[in-house]
């Protein structure tokens, strides 16, 4: 659910966030490989919802999720991610949660966590 601190306060959105869309990039042999692009800076707050372990070929390594709250676009979209730095994070789910059009809450998983 939004926090309605966020609803009410749009200095929580403190975080400038880059919006990156996936790309085929071309590998110069016939096939291709997954590359981002960005799309534009987008005003969020960061929350951590819940840290997990899981493993993995190499071991155990840290999935957390982490909710997105942006102001309402229409061009965010599962499979997408947002990058903050060297940081990236997939968006796996995207809701609009009091359905007013002012505020998208995006379900994403940071990515490359040791």
């Amino acid at each position: 659910m939004l926090n309605r601190r966020a609803a009410g306060d749009p200095g929580r959105l403190r975080l400038r966030l880059i919006l990156e869309k996936p790309v085929r990039v071309g590998d110069g042999a016939g096939g291709a490989t997954l590359g981002w692009s960005a799309t534009g800076i987008v005003a969020a707050e960061l929350v951590p919802v819940r840290p997990e372990e899981r493993g993995t070929g190499q071991g155990i390594a840290d999935l957390t999720l982490h909710k997105v709250i942006i102001r309402y676009r229409t061009d965010v979209e599962p499979g997408d991610r947002f990058r903050l730095g060297q940081r990236a994070f997939l968006v796996l789910a995207v809701t609009d949660p009091q359905e007013d059009g002012r505020y998208l809450v995006c379900l994403a998983e940071e990515e490359g966590r040791p």
